[in-house]
């Protein structure tokens, strides 16, 4: 077996360091539309999650947003938001009463959507099909409401 230089191998895990805090620090335009829409009532409620906790939780998502309605699309740009993993839940709020509108059997009556345009079976779907990464400058989430 080879002798390894120790000076190497210091300088070899002090670059990877540096490069670790590199990324740990970028940040990213997030730009999320919204299409889809049948009309241009009221308004858009987005929840932006960090983490499977605030995806799962109906109250406190990382980022949440009230997006206006123009040519029956919802469109929002949010800057400095550091690299990682996301998901997004988004529903038409018709009424504006702040709440997605169900029927007698539960089933939501207005229209609702996720990133990756991942649909649950009964109910939403799982943080693993609606995460996406932002891992660059500029990313775009089109999230068709249905």
């Amino acid at each position: 077996m080879k002798n390894i230089n120790p000076l190497l191998l210091l300088l070899v895990f002090i670059f990877s360091q540096f490069i670790l805090i590199a990324e740990d620090g970028q940040k990213a335009k997030l730009v999320v539309k919204c299409i889809g829409l049948k009309s241009n009532k009221g308004s858009v409620k987005m929840a932006l999650c960090n983490s499977i906790k605030n995806y799962e939780d109906q109250e406190n998502p990382f980022i949440g947003k009230t997006l206006s309605i123009k040519n029956k699309i919802a469109e929002i740009e949010i800057d400095d938001i550091p690299y990682g993993d996301y998901a997004i839940k988004s529903f038409h709020d018709e009424n504006d009463n702040n709440d997605l509108d169900t029927n007698f059997l539960g089933l939501p009556v207005e229209d609702y959507g996720f990133s990756n345009n991942a649909r649950g079976t009964f109910g939403p779907p799982s943080w693993k099909e609606a995460k996406f990464k932002v891992q660059k400058d500029y990313i775009l989430v089109e999230i068709e409401l249905k």
